[in-house]
């Protein structure tokens, strides 16, 4: 009945929404919420966030002449033990980082991930200010049982073929261990500087025929348990449920194209198996902790076909001068490139990339062109979120009023000079995409030049004619900032402070934490493909897949999927005004101790998608909403006169008309 509700109140205005794309049908969306979520913030209506904010995604796409909507899926932990209520979804079993064990003979499974491969014993001689006596090295190879065998001794190799030594370069000694010795040895080495004092070190290293890949870790527990009992069977459940079929008989597994993670699930999940996956040699650039949404792409993706899963070794940073050349599963290395996405543009990342308006087309996102690869079977997943559920109902009303009206028109008022001046737009002129966003007529773009720095859409700057006092951004505004602290759980970051200033689409990592997938610029998008294939009528969901060179990672991407911009986008006439008994309050506590008020106001959407800021007066103090919102909403001190009124509410629309209401609410109590 709740969702009926929801639907009814915004039927009006749906027709006017448009189609969502080429390619892309409502229903071909799967919108999931955490049932488990008790949560109900102020200015939001009755009842747990988390399935508003998904209703409301679900009524915003509902085509009312036909009925077609996305689909809605809550999730509950099945253990009852609040698995999805929290920032990441934990697991019990933590113990398959490296995705390998060690078996030996007569002896249980043992955790692989810190011995070394015997085909690559490498020794490294560290700095010193004394200096080396390199005619004093030693280096033996010693087994378990048996007699050690000396590799090096007095700084020369005792088997020139077969082992490799040189006193200046990169390295000193080289060997494959496993043709001296099977099964687990020890490396020893020992070398005096020149003052006489010996220095010796020790490493470990396991043969590869008693190393194996595991789905589990030594102690037989799936260390993604939790996601799979919690998120990935009920979802595939849904999917594959024959009641739930389309007409035709297609089941939603086949049909369904986009997936969009609301409000109180978790950010991350563990990997596949658990197993931590990074880029780098550095161990605190590599973790288990991926985005939920990258991990629910893959629901019936081979991740094992596509990487196979036979042990190799990594080599990581290290202080023994025994270089760390570490088993891992193959899973520790990351879906990377065109291989693993078949919708990957095939000049993402490229520097040449000839003319953008002569761009090629991607691969498009259809389930016939996906069945074409089954065992890439790919959906994509976007996050429509914040740090608050009103910032999550921003993302959806931003989204749908940019769909019909986000042109080069909005946000440019009459007898407002809008310069092609570098506090204005930034270094634009030095982005390909945003000369070609500029020749098309959007004024409202901005570029600082740096490696971090994404193109940013629609970011409307102080003093063009609106209210907003710092950067905020126009619906269907885009930003993005590559850094390792953009992350949800850092307050300061870029993705968090782009939210609050009201953008429609952004990018972060979903978690920042020590050891996490480390971050970099192929984790975003590139401005050169995202922005063409915008301005071709692409959903965002499309375009952004056609950028993810990486799969199970840890980047979030949060905005609506459907969103896209307007083939031929009209102006709004319509001055915004309030809903039928749109005005909400909510009186609470500063942290002084003072009484405030929080007053939010929900524009009347009968007419078609209408987001708006609002100026309200009351007494001797002005609020101003910024951000452009379907309710905009602003705090205030109480005092007798914010208490008494009237009220005056002011409102201004992305395409600059205005709407002035006093509002009388009489004497609130205490």
């Amino acid at each position: 009945m709740r969702l009926l509700s929801v639907l009814l109140v915004f039927a009006a205005s749906l027709v006017l929404t448009g189609p969502a794309g080429a390619g892309v049908r409502p229903s071909q969306v799967l919108v999931l919420y955490n049932a488990d979520w008790s949560g109900d913030a102020p200015l939001t209506d009755p009842g747990p966030d988390s399935r508003e904010i998904a209703e409301l995604y679900v009524a915003r796409h509902t085509d009312p002449a036909t009925g077609e909507r996305p689909y809605l899926l809550g999730l509950r932990c099945r253990h009852r033990m609040g698995h999805l209520n929290g920032p990441h979804l934990v697991e019990e079993s933590r113990d398959n980082g490296a995705g390998v064990v060690l078996r030996g003979e007569g002896r249980a499974a043992a955790p692989a991930g810190e011995v070394r491969d015997s085909r690559l014993v490498e020794l490294v001689l560290p700095k010193t200010e004394a200096g080396w006596r390199f005619d004093t090295l030693r280096v033996v190879l010693w087994p378990e049982k048996g007699d050690p065998v000396v590799v090096v001794d007095r700084g020369r190799s005792r088997f020139p073929k077969r082992v490799s030594v040189q006193e200046e370069g990169k390295w000193n000694v080289r060997l494959n261990g496993r043709s001296f010795l099977t099964g687990p040895l020890t490396a020893e080495a020992s070398i005096e500087d020149t003052t006489d004092k010996v220095h010796t070190w020790t490493a470990r290293y396991a043969d590869i025929l008693d190393v194996s890949c595991s789905r589990t870790g030594a102690d037989g527990v799936p260390d993604d348990r939790n996601f799979e009992e919690d998120v990935a069977e009920p979802v595939r459940r849904f999917l594959e449920d024959p009641a739930n079929a389309r007409p035709d008989g297609t089941l939603l597994k086949d049909h369904v194209l986009f997936l969009v993670v609301c409000y109180g699930l978790p950010k991350t999940a563990a990997a596949t198996y658990g197993i931590a996956r990074g880029v780098t040699a550095s161990r605190g650039d590599h973790g288990p902790a991926v985005s939920l949404e990258q991990r629910l792409q893959l629901l019936y993706y081979d991740v094992e076909g596509a990487l196979g899963f036979v042990p190799r070794p990594h080599r990581f940073n290290g202080r023994n001068p025994f270089t760390a050349y570490l088993f891992r599963a193959p899973q520790a290395w990351p879906l990377y490139g065109k291989r693993v996405n078949p919708f990957l543009h095939p000049l993402a990342y490229k520097k040449d990339k000839g003319s953008l308006d002569a761009l090629p087309d991607p691969l498009r996102f259809t389930p016939q062109n996906r069945a074409r690869f089954p065992g890439r079977h790919l959906y994509f997943a976007m996050r429509v979120d914040g740090t608050t559920p009103l910032e999550a109902r921003g993302l959806i009303d931003r989204a749908v009023y940019a769909i019909r009206y986000a042109g080069p028109a909005m946000g440019v008022l009459s007898g407002v000079t809008l310069s092609k001046n570098e506090e204005r737009v930034g270094s634009v002129d030095r982005n390909r995409a945003g000369v070609l966003l500029w020749a098309r007529g959007y004024r409202h773009v901005y570029y600082r030049y740096t490696s971090s720095q994404r193109l940013a859409l629609f970011t409307l700057r102080p003093g063009s004619g609106f209210w907003n006092q710092t950067d905020v951004y126009l619906p269907g505004g885009v930003q993005g900032t590559v850094i390792s602290n953009n992350g949800w759980n850092r307050r300061t970051a870029a993705m968090v402070r782009a939210l609050a200033r009201g953008v429609t689409v952004t990018v972060g990592a979903a978690r920042v934490y020590n050891g996490a997938p480390h971050i970099h610029d192929k984790s975003w998008w590139d401005d050169e493909i995202l922005y063409p294939l915008l301005l071709r009528g692409y959903t965002v969901g499309e375009a952004l897949l056609a950028n993810q060179m990486h799969l199970e990672w840890i980047t979030t991407f949060v905005g609506d999927p459907l969103y896209r911009l307007p083939s031929e986008p009209e102006p709004d006439t319509r001055p915004p005004s309030i809903a039928s008994g749109g005005v909400r309050t909510y009186r609470y506590l500063t942290e002084e101790g003072k009484k405030a008020l929080w007053v939010a106001v929900d524009l009347d959407q009968t007419r078609g998608p209408e987001v708006a800021q609002m100026r309200l007066t009351a007494g001797d103090q002005t609020a101003v909403c910024q951000t452009f919102e379907a309710r905009p909403y602003v705090s205030l001190l109480r005092t007798d006169a914010v208490d008494r009124g009237p009220w005056k509410i002011e409102l201004l629309d992305p395409y600059g008309n205005r709407s002035e209401t006093v509002w009388t609410l009489g004497r609130m109590g205490p």
